[in-house]
């Protein structure tokens, strides 16, 4: 049952009917900048084995998609001989659906982020030594706005869940999402989404604590915010808007229901 059954079914009943067993395969999807790290320390602790399926970045020659694709053909290879319950990575849709084709009763979920913030974070963590070319793209992006404006920044969201999107309507980017992901949380209202994620999994009553690759404040990562630069972001970023705004219209109509179960796991 995807994400998009939460629109007609109860939290609890879509958690029951979604849990899954002891040879469920469990992948998440890492959007960059969306809490993504973090999350998959504790998917480490608690779906091991667990696989990080990640590319050189110091390799400036191989273009990134082959080099993915390489990782991922290296990762189902060794899937011959271990058998996952877990793996996450920054991959996009037609490497996903490799890895979903491959792996027996493959779960597929992710995390969102407001897309402004989201962009603002890409901006910031892309300027640092934690990514590897930093320098060559503050070269090419020196200032928000360049990188607002280019096309390398808009919808990332969107294209890693959905692939091509050209042409595609708000509506049909929400419907796509709701049938591919099992379940989809909200940086935003991480505490309930890393906890139901978990309970579908089969682990009730887990709270995050880990907080991993924080980017550093200083003046190379910083940041002015102005309504002027709000606004373009949102008009860039209109797919990732519209999922990202479905996605937390489910979850608040479910947040009751959340804390109710929460209560009784705590009662148990």
């Amino acid at each position: 049952m995807p994400f998009c059954d939460l629109d007609h079914m109860s939290l609890n009943d879509f958690i029951e009917s979604q849990r899954g067993g002891d040879d469920s395969f469990w992948f998440f999807q890492h959007i960059p900048k969306t809490a993504g790290s973090s999350f998959s320390t504790e998917l480490r602790k608690r779906q091991w084995p667990y696989a990080n399926i990640t590319v050189d970045y110091t390799d400036m020659v191989t273009p990134h998609d082959e080099k993915l694709a390489r990782s991922v053909s290296a990762f189902l290879d060794e899937a011959k001989l271990t058998t996952f319950r877990s793996a996450s990575g920054h991959l996009k849709l037609d490497q996903v659906n490799r890895v979903a084709e491959a792996m027996p009763d493959c779960r597929v979920v992710t995390f969102l982020r407001s897309p402004e913030a989201r962009v603002i974070s890409d901006f910031r963590y892309q300027r640092t030594p934690m990514h590897p070319p930093y320098q060559q793209f503050i070269e090419r992006f020196p200032t928000l706005e360049s990188y607002v404006e280019s096309p390398d920044s808009q919808n990332k969201m969107a294209d890693f869940l959905l692939g091509s999107t050209a042409g595609m309507s708000a509506e049909d980017a929400v419907a796509s999402v709701g049938r591919s992901h099992v379940f989809i949380g909200l940086l935003e209202m991480y505490p309930m989404s890393f906890n139901i994620m978990f309970r579908l999994m089969g682990h009730d009553g887990l709270w995050p604590v880990e907080h991993q690759r924080k980017t550093p404040d200083d003046e190379t990562t910083k940041v002015v915010m102005t309504p002027q630069l709000r606004a373009m972001i949102r008009r860039t970023n209109r797919l990732d808007q519209a999922i990202y705004d479905h996605a937390h219209a489910v979850l608040v109509r479910h947040r009751e229901a959340f804390k109710q179960l929460d209560q009784a796991t705590a009662r148990a």
